[in-house]
């Protein structure tokens, strides 16, 4: 005689990409609806998605087995990462050229920029303040603070030098890396080779980066809609993008950034922001 086993799969939560929320269906909730359409025909899989709430987060459950997890998530991840690219107005949006002559800003003590930022891994919030000025051998940083780190960027050029944590370095870089090159103008491409040193952990890593000012860009993040750079870093070895830079002249500072990390793609979004 037969029997039929029933196998439970627990119930899982996968955080995605969080938007701007709508009146019926949130943006969020539209964008894993249609990646989970579009995914169900490509890989076979038995998990089924009962559920989305208004920020994106799917739940899902199996009767059968947990066959197909990987590859339904995995493609899923990958249907996201393109609906959140289409979120960017091409460069032919922009009304007008802004990099002309894109100079290095001035930034002022009490100028914030707060972020959102989610990855596979997790989502969280952090407030950029610039809290003073200070001099590293002689040369003049800003020294911005966010919770117990702090992070110096060279005055003349916004190249980052070090962090600290409750005043003790966590990260040096040397020579400080350079983030942008002034005057800063589509096609403008630079390289680098910096020593990445992280005393607690013991680690020192060397970085080679070749960067591109790819394009002018109009995007919209949860602060409002702003023209940008876009500025794309790569690695030298193996051309593989490390991370890409939306800059906002008008704000001073990214409003946008897609890291792809060891554990897969995180993204930062600018959400409020304050300038002397």
């Amino acid at each position: 005689m037969s029997r039929k086993v029933l196998v439970v799969v627990p119930v899982f939560a996968a955080v995605l990409l969080a938007g701007c929320a709508a009146v019926q269906n949130t943006p969020q909730q539209d964008r894993t609806w249609a990646a989970y359409e579009a995914c169900r025909g490509q890989v076979p899989t038995n998990i089924t998605i009962d559920r989305v709430d208004s920020n994106g987060r799917y739940w899902f459950s199996s009767r059968e087995g947990s066959f197909g997890f990987s590859a339904l998530t995995g493609c899923m991840r990958e249907e996201l990462a393109k609906a959140s690219q289409r979120r960017i107005a091409p460069a032919t949006q922009v009304a007008a050229s802004i990099s002309a002559q894109v100079q290095a800003p001035l930034w002022k003590p009490g100028d914030e920029w707060a972020f959102r930022w989610e990855s596979a891994t997790g989502k969280g919030t952090y407030v950029w303040s610039v809290d003073r000025e200070e001099a590293i051998d002689g040369v003049q940083h800003y020294v911005i603070k966010t919770g117990p780190r702090e992070i110096f960027y060279r005055k003349s050029d916004f190249a980052s030098t070090r962090e600290t944590v409750d005043g003790a370095i966590v990260m040096k870089n040397t020579p400080s890396r350079l983030h942008f090159v002034w005057p800063m103008h589509v096609g403008r491409t630079w390289e680098q080779t910096t020593l990445e040193e992280r005393p607690v952990a013991r680690q020192v890593t060397e970085r080679v980066d070749t960067v591109t000012v790819e394009a002018e860009e109009t995007v919209t993040v949860p602060a409002g809609t702003f023209k940008t750079l876009k500025v794309v870093y790569r690695n030298k070895r193996n051309g593989a993008i490390r991370y890409e830079a939306w800059y906002s002249l008008e704000l001073k500072h990214v409003v946008l950034l897609r890291e792809n990390l060891e554990s897969g793609l995180r993204v930062r979004e600018l959400t409020a922001f304050k300038l002397r």
